[in-house]
């Protein structure tokens, strides 16, 4: 079985949509699966022993579900299905599967059987029997059973898997498969999965395969991602494969889209993601590169994204740009993304800009960061008065003292 940290890892990129296991590797099934009062001699043992299974101290835990047992009260079919877990967990895997046994033959309407059942398919698989999924009904169980085939290699596994995204089985089914097939690394396996990618199965399963795809083998699917962006006109597919790119931390394989794509919001999500990873290098060679002011305008943005990686950034830009709409959103931008220690250089934009919308931009960009103390500074030496009425306003609505005292200063005159 897969490791709990890969099937959080296949959830964070949207890969899963039913419940996966804990950090603990525990699938605790619901709680409230008992309609009848019981003892409160009864509740403490089984909760006494539930915690000893979270702390992983097996035989505290057999002992205390064995007085639950004993006593034959509401939690009896619950604590059966523990001590069978307990018991795989101390390798009694036989006495495991007959505690399971005995759980069906008593409480054959149990809600407990469904998680014996999951408990013996992956017992018989560990054991190298392992369930057939052709037997199962349920379809959790049968894909349970079908992954337990897979790792352990048995030939006649891909076929049902095939056979299950090709047939009309409910599209539930079909995105569990996909992610039973997902976590096989094998060869045969993988070109399954690919084809889904590349819309040869089920064109429905593409995105989903897509997601999976990247959460499973990260940075080595690059290319096969690559190849599915290159070929597909659908706009959700595109848009898949550039979530990937950024769950996959591959800024390389952005870049390439934000320098080729034509499709301006295509083009526009790709930047969004250089800058959600940090990408700040590249972002800065493609602003020299790029005559497109919309691109242009998307790289500001993106810096921000960026956090204070972005703020040198920002700062070459407000300097360097000759283009007064480019330069005043780097300006504004500044103070999202340098706070106050981007003030100093807002201070000299300010001092030495003759453009009025550039000075504007820098009071904008004061006020984002909260720098109470310049603003004033700005008030008292500025001498033009609807621009000082303009830094008034802004220190107005800031919760400040300097701003305050400020305040009461203008009024006393």
């Amino acid at each position: 079985m897969r490791t709990a940290q890969w099937f959080r890892r296949a959830a964070l990129c949207g890969a899963l949509s039913f419940p996966v296991p804990s950090a603990s590797g525990l699938i605790l099934p619901p709680p409230d699966h008992d309609a009848e009062q019981g003892s409160a001699r009864g509740d403490q043992l089984y909760s006494d022993a539930t915690r000893a299974i979270n702390e992983s101290r097996w035989p505290d835990a057999e002992s205390l579900l064995d007085q639950v047992i004993d006593q034959h009260g509401r939690r009896n079919d619950g604590a059966l299905y523990w001590k069978a877990y307990v018991e795989n967990k101390q390798g009694r895997t036989s006495d495991a599967l007959k505690t399971c046994a005995d759980l069906g033959q008593t409480y054959p309407k149990s809600n407990w059987l469904k998680e014996c059942n999951a408990l013996e398919i992956e017992v018989r698989g560990k054991s190298g029997s392992p369930v057939q999924p052709e037997a199962e009904q349920d379809e959790d169980l049968k894909l349970l059973a079908l992954n337990s085939l897979m790792q352990s290699g048995d030939v006649n596994a891909l076929p049902i898997l095939e056979q299950i995204l090709e047939g009309h089985q409910s599209e539930r089914m079909k995105e569990r498969a996909l992610f039973v097939l997902a976590q096989d690394q094998s060869k045969p396996a993988q070109d399954l999965l690919r084809q889904v990618i590349r819309g040869e199965k089920d064109p429905s399963l593409q995105v989903k395969a897509i997601r999976l795809l990247a959460a499973a083998q990260g940075s080595s699917a690059g290319d096969a991602l690559a190849d599915v962006y290159g070929r597909s006109s659908s706009l959700s597919v595109k848009k898949a494969v550039l979530d990937s790119y950024l769950i996959m931390d591959a800024p390389d394989k952005l870049v390439e889209v934000a320098l080729h794509e034509s499709d301006p919001e295509l083009t526009r999500r790709a930047i969004s993601d250089l800058g959600a990873l940090g990408a700040v290098s590249q972002l800065s060679g493609m602003y020299q590169s790029t005559t497109s002011k919309d691109a242009k305008l998307a790289m500001i943005n993106a810096f921000v994204a960026a956090g204070g990686k972005g703020a040198d950034a920002l700062s070459a830009i407000a300097a360097a740009e000759q283009d007064p709409d480019l330069r005043r959103k780097a300006i504004r931008n500044m103070g999202i993304t340098g706070g106050v220690s981007a003030s100093p250089t807002l201070m000299a934009i300010y001092s030495k800009s003759p453009d009025e919308e550039s000075r504007k931009a820098v009071l904008d960009a004061l006020f984002v960061a909260g720098d109470a103390h310049d603003l004033v500074a700005l008030a008292r030496a500025e001498k033009d008065p609807s621009a000082k009425r303009a830094i008034v306003g802004k220190l107005a609505v800031m919760h400040s003292k300097e701003a305050t005292d400020y305040m009461m200063e203008v009024l006393s005159k």
